[in-house]
């Protein structure tokens, strides 16, 4: 009996043992693994409240910088640059003021000449002391407008003609201004395929009927008002202006009755005397054309041409075109009779 008692207290013995050791691993591996698993999972909770608040890793979707061979330095992503990498530390560099490479020959906006290989470029330098000089056909000449120390023009025509594109050609944008032109019909304006939209243009100014339909170019007062043209040009019929009227009268009552319409008092043109008339007959013959064009202008930027006398250059190009000078009174403008 006493050797069954023993034996099974052996066994018992061994047995609490093995389940003190099983119990014992368990609870090593229980401190163990909590704190791995609290980890993760305490890094995926963390993260997916992060991506639910909306709070994403500055890096994430990126892609790690990569070596470059041939800079031995880390390269990195520019979206503008026409290729997807590009090397901070290399050599080249920006130099203010040579921001424009002239092609030193080509075919015009700096394209190289065909076969050429576009590495010969120049540097535009903008405080240089020496002028770039042009030779040109004599033909074109004219059209390169007008110097001090130059031949005279062979006609009056060429002489004012250059004189107009190269004067309007100096003006910015800014400073061309806005005319609005009335026929001899009250109130009605032109169409930009007309004669009279094409004067405007070259007489370096907008028109500000541009955008008019050709079956809508009755305008009110009002329009004209919102419109606030800087130079307003009248055309006038043979009873107020053009050959053989001999008095300003008839004009000088046409300019006061349009200062006078509703609301254009406070007009930018009323305002500075900016009201020409004209005569219908300066529409007709070249000369005369060219004589209204320079008025427009002259209106418009007075100082631009403070040398130029209406009434001698209307002599002048009459002359040179019919032989004799003009009979009668063409233009009109307040404040200059």
């Amino acid at each position: 009996m006493d050797m069954k008692r023993i034996g099974k207290r052996i066994i018992l013995l061994a047995l609490t043992a093995a389940l003190t050791a099983a119990m014992t691993g368990c609870r090593s591996r229980m401190r163990e693994n909590p704190q791995e698993a609290g980890s993760t999972e305490g890094e995926q909770a963390g993260t997916g409240i992060s991506e639910q608040a909306g709070q994403i890793p500055e890096d994430a979707g990126e892609e790690k910088p990569e070596k470059s061979e041939e800079n031995g330095g880390n390269t990195r992503e520019n979206p503008e640059a026409s290729r997807k990498e590009y090397d901070e530390n290399a050599p080249a560099e920006i130099v203010p003021g040579t921001d424009r490479a002239l092609q030193t020959e080509g075919e015009g906006n700096g394209a190289p000449r065909p076969g050429d290989d576009g590495n010969g470029v120049r540097r535009e330098n903008g405080a240089a002391e020496e002028t770039a000089l042009e030779t040109v056909a004599a033909e074109e000449a004219e059209k390169k407008g007008v110097s001090e120390d130059a031949e005279a023009a062979e006609s009056a025509g060429t002489y004012f003609r250059v004189l107009l594109a190269e004067r309007t050609g100096s003006l910015y944008e800014c400073q061309r201004k806005n005319v609005y032109l009335e026929t001899e019909a009250d109130h009605v304006t032109v169409h930009k395929s007309s004669e009279e939209h094409q004067m405007i243009l070259e007489a370096g100014a907008y028109d500000v009927s541009s955008r008019l339909l050709a079956e809508n170019l009755k305008v009110d007062d009002g329009w004209v008002t919102r419109k606030n043209p800087e130079v307003i040009v009248k055309i006038t019929d043979s009873s107020v202006l053009g050959s053989g009227v001999s008095s300003t009268a008839a004009a000088a009552a046409v300019s006061r009755e349009l200062a006078a319409r509703e609301g254009w008092s406070g007009i930018d043109a009323v305002r500075n005397h900016r009201v020409l008339l004209i005569s219908r007959e300066m529409l007709g013959a070249p000369w005369l054309r060219l004589a209204a064009e320079i008025l427009i202008a002259r209106c418009g930027n007075r100082e631009l041409f403070a040398d130029v006398d209406p009434q001698k250059m209307m002599e002048m190009l009459a002359e040179e075109a019919t032989g004799s000078l003009p009979g009668g009174i063409f233009h009109y403008q307040a404040g200059e009779e």
